[in-house]
């Protein structure tokens, strides 16, 4: 039998295309390692702003107070992304609004870098 003519004997993937799918994965799996943290973090934030939202004694502190409230909490969570500059009070149409908006910067590969703009962190209190 001649089995050097016999081609569908042989199947499968390369040395070099398992190599290059293995690569792949790899930088898949980079991305999602560095970029998940950052959208763990705004849920982390949400769910104080949402948390303040249903505390009665809020709607009756100060803006400082407030502001003090959060930083605490945030630090608790271990959220180093915001910042005492990204915490925004006001009063608008008798409301109290707090508004959270801030930039994470992850660096991922040499001088790539991983950049999330959250900008929908808003909530409203009845103000007293």
């Amino acid at each position: 039998m001649n089995t050097l003519g016999n081609k569908n004997g042989q199947s499968g993937m390369t040395y070099m295309g398992m190599l290059f799918l293995l690569i792949i994965i790899a930088m898949f799996a980079v991305v999602l390692v560095k970029v998940v943290p950052l959208y763990l973090g705004n849920f982390k934030v949400q769910s104080i702003l949402k948390s303040l939202a249903e505390e009665k004694e809020t709607a009756g502190s100060t803006p400082g107070e407030i502001e003090k409230r959060i930083l605490a909490r945030l630090s608790i969570d271990d959220v180093d992304n915001v910042t005492k500059e990204h915490i925004k009070i006001s009063r608008e149409s008798g409301k109290l609004v707090i508004t959270v908006n801030y930039e994470s910067r992850v660096p991922l590969f040499l001088n790539l870098d991983v950049v999330a703009k959250f900008d929908a962190n808003r909530v409203e209190l009845l103000a007293p």
